[in-house]
């Protein structure tokens, strides 16, 4: 649902915003460089995993076992940033 897609990327860039001001950072993970870099390094990986999860959980798909794996690749992915 787009409108609803919509107020999740205005909540999403609001909450980023707040971080960064209590943070006193210009960048989520300033503070930690070699976790910035590792999320840096992970998130296109997780990005793509997390586009298949949504585009086979809306309908379009019926790949259960292809969920599985995508929800495992980015649990996996994440690690300790999740």
């Amino acid at each position: 649902r787009d409108d609803l897609a919509g107020d999740i990327r205005e909540e999403m860039t609001r909450t980023h915003e707040l971080v960064l001001s209590v943070a006193g950072h210009p960048r989520l993970l300033d503070c930690r460089p070699e976790l910035q870099q590792a999320v840096e390094l992970r998130n296109p990986y997780v990005d793509a995993l997390s586009f298949l999860q949504l585009r086979f959980l809306d309908g379009r798909g019926r790949a259960e076992r292809l969920v599985q794996a995508t929800v495992n690749g980015v649990a996996a992915g994440l690690r300790n940033t999740g």
